[in-house]
């Protein structure tokens, strides 16, 4: 009878034992899943405090773009002076950029650059290239991408600019009219063999920029005049961007 009772006994603990595992395990299971339903339910709005704290950081939109605007009248007119470049192929190019960029801010997010240029390229001292011209370009922050390109033409070589993306198709409208120097004919500007030296000397050819049909430019390349100016202009964009809510590309 003691064995039978021992037996008995020992039956029930080993039944308790397992049930009671099972009755655990369920209650586990139940916990995990509310556990997992509050963080799935929690974690997106978290998420969202997160992105819009983030947004709300650093200087506010119109800050950014009167900081941008004023980076480009601090440069005034830049000129790079004769710079040494190995092109693709291997040949042996030097060019010398003036440029001067002017900043229109249109609320709430759009920019209208405006740009005068001029670029003297010469082929081992030999062959010139020279293209005076005034750019208009015009475009909204939130159609660009955050993705911005501070740009180099090489190592160490006095040539800067930034480069701004659209996120989706075309979202830069450009104007684009060639600038000549009065009384000197345009073939001897196009060939360098009159030099431009100010650019304030330099009229429109024909018409102005705004006198001919817009084109639509997936980027925009602005000059800027030295590093440290690249390297501000390019987080000021970056946090502009980002503060109207802008996309990435999709690929």
């Amino acid at each position: 009878m003691f064995v039978q009772a021992y037996r008995h006994h020992d039956r029930a603990h080993i039944a308790t034992h397992f049930y009671g595992g099972k009755i655990m395990a369920k209650r586990q299971a139940a916990a995990l899943v509310t556990c997992f339903l509050i963080l799935t339910t929690s974690l997106p709005s978290a998420w969202a405090t997160s992105n819009d704290m983030s947004a709300n950081d650093g200087p506010s939109l119109e800050e950014t773009l009167a900081f941008i605007k004023d980076t480009w009248e601090a440069c005034a007119t830049m000129h790079s002076g004769l710079q040494r470049m190995i092109a693709k192929d291997g040949s042996l190019w030097h060019m010398d950029r003036m440029a001067k960029v002017d900043v229109v801010v249109i609320p709430p997010s759009a920019l209208k650059i405006v740009t005068r240029l001029n670029e003297l390229r010469k082929l081992s001292g030999i062959f010139g290239i020279q293209s005076p011209a005034e750019k208009v370009q015009e475009f909204d922050l939130n159609a660009l991408s955050p993705n911005v390109s501070p740009e180099r033409e090489g190592e160490n070589i006095n040539l800067y600019g930034i480069r701004l993306r659209c996120a989706r198709g075309a979202c830069v409208t450009e104007w684009l009219a060639s600038l000549a120097i009065p009384g000197k004919p345009m073939h001897e500007l196009k060939t360098g063999k009159v030099v431009v030296t100010s650019l304030e000397e330099l009229v429109y050819e024909d018409q102005g920029p705004k006198d001919k049909p817009g084109e639509k430019k997936g980027e925009i390349y602005i000059p800027v005049c030295d590093i440290a100016s690249l390297e501000s202009l390019s987080k000021a964009f970056h946090h502009a961007i980002s503060k109207v809510g802008a996309k990435k590309p999709l690929f």
